[in-house]
């Protein structure tokens, strides 16, 4: 019995190196290059930890060398702290950086250190019980976050992994307590049962991850964004020449979200996501039926209002007023604003990509101003702009 659990335990240490492999390669290489930061920082630690301390754990069980074996489980009970505080610095909260590491040292002291194989079983369920307290800690952390959070399809795995960790954890530590290990086999049950867990944990983890980090970079949405802004511009370029023949009041309205990368930041990229598709929403429901309104980007509506520029000015001021009372759940630090800008065909023409860039230009203007506020293009913008090109 005991051979072959230890052969089972063998496999799932190989298979958790291949796919902490893959979670180090991953990380480094999609999410650290796509959204360096702190957070991505601490995620690429937490797997290369995972890997070296799989690699010690399958090398000491291959040539017999037990200290090794030892001081890499216990070095594998950091990755699950290190990973807490890569998302708590994704979230704008104190990281507590040093957790992982000392989690990881002590660990690996205590299972090196332990005596016989009662005393190290016991050891080994104390460790494995603290690397779960953290994995609870992200469960915390991420529903204190709110709906939107909680609502995040890539985050709900790890979560329910990560609960279901902490369940293990408590009960292999509480059962350690009440009934004392009476052999190897004990050991063996308990570290084949944890080497599982960690194996689905690990792979939550990576998907939570880079998945999160490629969406927040725009790599998920990208597509679909692109494809859904191409449409529009066609329809609107149509619309506009034919507007043309006849002379007809239009204007393009370019409303941007104010410290947009701070609301991601803070907030997270659920948030912000839901709060950039209220934006849109709020857009179709201001400005009239026959408006095409489309989105460039995350946090960015175009409008082409074929209205004359008094009503469209009381528009702005109506659409502005509403996208201050947006609430994405309670998940926003701020109330959330806007600035607009606004390009009417009668400084502009016709041109469809001149509309949207002196608008989007405006909208800046807008909000270096503080935000809430809407800029008119007007002849004096256009001028600022050209000389701005002009310049070496």
């Amino acid at each position: 019995m005991t051979a072959l659990l230890s052969g089972a335990g063998i496999d799932l240490g190989i298979a958790q190196a291949v796919i902490t492999t893959l979670a180090t390669m991953l990380t480094i290489g999609i999410a650290f290059l796509v959204k360096p930061g702190r957070a991505t920082l601490y995620w690429s630690f937490a797997f290369a930890l995972a890997m070296a301390a799989t690699y010690g754990v399958v090398a000491g069980d291959v040539t017999g060398m037990e200290t090794l074996r030892r001081a890499s489980l216990g070095a594998l009970m950091g990755s699950p702290a290190l990973l807490w505080s890569g998302f708590r610095a994704d979230w704008g909260m104190r990281p507590h950086v040093w957790a992982g590491p000392l989690v990881a040292v002590a660990s690996a002291l205590a299972l090196a250190l332990a005596g016989d194989v009662a005393w190290f079983t016991l050891a080994y369920r104390t460790v494995f019980f603290a690397a779960s307290v953290f994995a609870a800690l992200f469960v915390v952390d991420w529903a204190r976050r709110g709906a939107a959070a909680r609502a995040d399809r890539l985050l709900l795995p790890l979560a329910i992994v990560s609960i279901a960790f902490f369940v293990t954890g408590a009960a292999t530590f509480i059962a350690g307590l009440v009934f004392p290990p009476s052999g190897g086999d004990d050991f063996t049950l308990v570290r084949l049962v944890s080497s599982a867990g960690m194996l689905v944990y690990v792979a939550c983890a990576l998907i939570a991850v880079v998945g999160a980090t490629a969406r927040d970079g725009g790599l998920g949405r990208s597509t679909t964004v692109s494809s859904a802004w191409q449409q529009f511009e066609r329809t609107a370029g149509e619309r506009l020449l034919r507007a043309q023949k006849s002379s007809e009041p239009w204007s393009v309205v370019f409303l941007a979200i104010d410290d947009a990368a701070d609301i991601r930041q803070s907030a997270g990229a659920p948030a912000f996501s839901s709060l950039s598709d209220r934006l849109e929403a709020t857009a179709r429901e201001v400005f009239p039926a026959e408006s095409d309104v489309g989105s460039p980007s995350a946090g960015a509506v175009v409008a082409l209002v074929p209205r004359p520029e008094a009503t469209v000015r009381d528009l702005l001021r109506t659409a502005l007023e509403r996208i201050t009372e947006l609430d994405v759940d309670g998940a926003l630090p701020i109330r959330p604003t806007a600035s607009a800008g606004w390009a009417p065909v009668s400084v502009l023409g016709y041109d469809l990509d001149t509309l949207v860039y002196t608008g989007r230009e405006a909208a800046r203007l807008a909000s270096g101003k503080g935000g809430d506020r809407w800029e008119r293009v007007s002849a004096a913008t256009v001028e600022r702009l050209i000389s701005r090109t002009e310049l070496p």
